[in-house]
């Protein structure tokens, strides 16, 4: 049963994949602007008709929109991305040098958000009512109404350029070795923006679901009954971590999204700062690839959690989803 519910989880994926993939195409087509400009480079002005057109002809750019992105998915599927218009450089090479950075960033967040959401939102939920209940709505609340760039920029204004104690872009000082605590240096403030932006929506989602699940009738049952607190403590924390854990996953893709923000302003040489170059120039290579894998590495994410939520919940079990 495990190995047949895996397949359908791969094959949904695959699909989703595809669909991404799809919109995605057409949508970078239907945007204004020549696709086949990034293949001019700065001579795209003194170039005449018959040669933007021969260039075109060259790339298939000529072709239907459909028939490209066949082309496309069927060199894909092989694990050939083909080349940036821009560099001319195989757009894996290209992806293989900006993953990392963008998983080193979009993990540590994750990571730091789940334990920090996950203290607080308990601490919370237990303690209706409390000082700390009614300061982490407000915070979830402020914290989900700031957007991520207006933060990062204040960030710049007060921590770089008046206190001076963190670099306002870049991954490395140009005088250092580039080593782990240089880049972790470099890492702060980029980091912080992230995890600022979802910290407080993370708690204030698990401490609802604890002060709702403190609320249900099990519970009362089980303190008239003079159930140790410690024990009552030890369910409701058990029932209300599940939908908590599920409601991490499925928002793995703001993770991602969130990053393409901070990249681009803190000078972050990840994917999120690639695609927004391959924007701009409309490389379309470059834009198809990032965007595949960064759809790939979210499909394997929810792949994992919906695996996690098997084993934590026996009722999906015993539901026959497995």
């Amino acid at each position: 049963m495990i190995a047949k519910w895996i397949g359908k989880r791969v094959i949904m994926g695959t699909i989703v994949l595809i669909i991404v993939s799809f919109l995605s195409f057409f949508m970078m087509h239907a945007a204004p602007g020549n696709p086949a400009a990034a293949y001019y480079g700065g001579n795209a002005q003194t170039l005449s008709t018959a040669e933007k057109e021969r260039i075109e002809t060259a790339f298939g750019l000529d072709q239907p929109i459909l028939y490209q992105y066949g082309v496309w998915l069927q060199e894909a599927l092989q694990g050939n991305l083909g080349y940036s218009a821009k560099e001319g450089r195989p757009v894996a090479t290209i992806i293989q040098e900006r993953l990392p950075n963008t998983l080193q960033l979009v993990v540590l967040t994750l990571g730091i958000v789940a334990i920090a959401s996950t203290w607080l939102g308990i601490q919370a939920g237990m303690k209706e009512g409390s000082l700390l209940d009614r300061g982490l709505s407000f915070v979830s609340i402020a914290s989900s109404a700031i957007p991520p760039f207006w933060l990062g920029i204040l960030f710049i204004m007060v921590f770089s350029v008046q206190l001076g104690w963190f670099p306002t872009s870049g991954m490395k000082d140009v005088r250092g070795d580039g080593g782990l605590v240089d880049r972790l240096y470099h890492m702060v403030l980029p980091l912080s923006v992230l995890v600022l932006s979802h910290v407080g929506v993370f708690a204030r989602f698990l401490q609802e679901n604890v002060k709702a699940e403190n609320h249900r009738y099990y519970v009362q049952v089980a303190r008239a009954n003079g159930v140790p607190e410690r024990a009552i403590r030890k369910m409701v924390l058990r029932n209300a971590i599940i939908p908590y854990i599920n409601y991490v996953g499925v928002t793995i893709p703001s993770f991602f999204g969130g990053s393409i923000v901070v990249e681009t302003l803190f000078g972050w040489s990840g994917l999120g700062q690639l695609l927004v170059k391959a924007v701009m120039v409309k490389d379309f290579p470059v834009l198809m690839g990032a965007i595949l894998i960064i759809g790939v590495v979210v499909v394997f994410c929810l792949f994992v959690i919906d695996v996690l939520m098997i084993f934590l919940n026996p009722r999906l079990r015993r539901g026959g989803i497995v």
